[in-house]
């Protein structure tokens, strides 16, 4: 058993831990919930020997512990699979599978034949199937997402801690990964699974912990005596749960608006997209749904300038022709937030004031717009206002922040070099579900600024929730339009249909 008593945990003045004590169980998921900035990644920090807690005690199997990192963490039998991947994208799958722990032949070179060996039958548990010796960045990021979980079940680890493990994963996928936590549990693994997805929870916990403020509002209780919408309530505590409607929007403060739509014209890239136009008003916001690789995120490309289409034109508000490359987008007023923000959206280790000049710091610093320390800091103090960031000071890292917290920050940094067109690129994927609320709030802040916004998510709810519309896709072509009165069923029956005439 693996027990944490009274652990206390500041950063930068806020409390992240406030006398949280938990316990984890061999033969048993024990699901760690809360809101955003609930202190759950600080726990999950210390219990997994990432940081050190400034009061408190660990005990793994009845002996205090204070491991000095997650190495030594992972050497007593503890592992941990973050939502934010830790593998290298230019090393094969195989080498980011034995990282650090490479079996070598004649003491000499790696064995990669003992290394395929071992790593068959784990990559058959989580189901991915692939190509040992390609370079990882060409795996999609849910195929990524099971290699590192792979790569944590390598180690046979006593107890395994799961943090947003199918925020990527499609629903074969996800039902696999659940499987397997069930056959770790059944086989003794102590399991910590933690999730905003309250769904996968209910499928597959046997106790629930939830912290809200950095302390245990609910202690290890039976998931048979909780509900879905009891367990949101003791999340969200007396926080008020207000549905936005488009009249109440007030307009982000200093917004540039769009004065002409986003056209694209018979774009279409050889093997990846189809011939495909939209026309997106300013004030729009348009959906851009279907399985991961089927259209929507090449669309994106295209418009940011990531890729040139082989036919067809883009036109951007106020400009005829398509970017040529990223910095070219930006300065013609495109903004793109990733789906993931740590890697592609954030300079961890800079200030959220860094962080929220970064974009004017870069390719329009050529255009003469720079910003002293000073009127940094006021302007991060702005966007923490304005998009309500809890944070202890502009000046602090941004990797201190929660998740929901440093998604915000990626928003102010591209709202700050006031943006006409606006990618969100599965913006909520990981965050809790206030912090989701919030950020739907932004969006529609964003098209009441007259902003053209272009939305793709991995939910189908939260589209519904969010766009004026939504184009479907499959397998590079867009199959159907649905608008007026939106719905997770018009979505996917949309897509159902479009699979079966794209295969006829």
């Amino acid at each position: 058993m693996y027990t944490a008593r009274d652990l206390h945990k500041s950063y930068g003045g806020v409390k992240a831990l406030d006398g949280v004590d938990f316990e984890i169980h061999p033969g048993e998921v024990h699901a760690l919930l809360g809101a955003n900035g609930a202190g759950k990644s600080t726990l999950i920090k210390i219990l997994a020997g990432g940081t050190v807690p400034e009061h408190g005690e660990l005990q793994l199997d009845g002996r205090p512990v204070a491991f000095a990192n997650s190495g030594e963490a992972a050497d007593h039998g503890v592992a941990v699979v973050s939502q934010e991947l830790n593998l290298f994208p230019h090393l094969d799958v195989l080498q980011n599978l034995f990282l650090g722990r490479e079996p070598l032949a004649a003491a000499v070179a790696l064995d990669r034949r003992e290394m395929r060996r071992r790593a068959r039958p784990v990559l058959e548990a989580v189901g991915l199937e692939t190509n040992l010796n390609r370079p990882l960045q060409y795996l999609r990021l849910g195929e990524q997402q099971l290699v590192e979980i792979a790569r944590a079940l390598l180690n046979e680890p006593k107890i395994l801690i799961l943090d947003e493990p199918t925020s990527a994963l499609q629903a074969a996928e996800t039902e696999r990964l659940l499987a397997v936590v069930r056959s770790l549990r059944d086989r003794g693994v102590a399991v910590v699974y933690v999730s905003h997805y309250l769904e996968d929870v209910f499928a597959v916990a046997d106790r629930i912990t939830v912290l809200r403020s950095g302390r245990v509002v609910v202690a290890r209780r039976p998931r048979a005596e909780m509900t879905i919408q009891g367990t949101v309530n003791e999340m969200l505590g007396e926080v008020a749960r207000v549905e936005v409607t488009a009249a109440e929007v007030e307009p982000l403060e200093e917004a540039a608006a769009a004065s002409e739509p986003l056209v694209l014209d018979e774009v279409a890239i050889d093997g990846s997209l189809a011939p495909f136009s939209l026309a997106a008003q300013p004030g729009e916001v348009v959906g851009l749904a279907g399985l991961e690789g089927s259209g929507p995120q090449v669309v994106l490309d295209v418009i940011f300038g990531r890729r040139r289409p082989d036919t067809g034109s883009v036109a951007l508000p106020g400009r005829r022709r398509a970017p040529r490359g990223m910095n070219q987008a930006v300065r013609a007023g495109v903004a793109y937030v990733p789906a993931d923000r740590k890697r592609l959206g954030l300079m961890l280790d800079g200030s959220i004031a860094d962080n929220v000049a970064s974009v004017r710091g870069g390719p329009l610093k050529r255009m003469g717009v720079v910003m002293r320390r000073g009127r940094m800091r006021s302007r991060a103090e702005h966007w923490r206002r304005q998009l309500n960031i809890v944070m202890a000071d502009t000046g602090a890292n941004v990797g201190s922040l929660s998740g929901g917290n440093q998604q915000k920050v990626v928003f102010a940094k591209w709202l700050e070099a006031d943006p006409a067109v606006i990618l969100l690129d599965d913006p909520s994927r990981g965050v809790d579900i206030g912090a989701k609320e919030e950020m739907h709030s932004i969006i529609a802040q964003m098209a009441a600024s007259r902003k053209v916004v272009i939305y793709t998510s991995s939910d189908l709810e939260e589209m519904t929730k969010v766009c004026d519309r939504v184009i479907v896709f499959f397998a590079g072509r867009a199959v159907g339009e649905v608008s007026g009165d939106l719905s997770e069923h018009a979505l996917l029956e949309a897509i159902n249909v479009g699979a079966v005439e794209a295969a006829a």
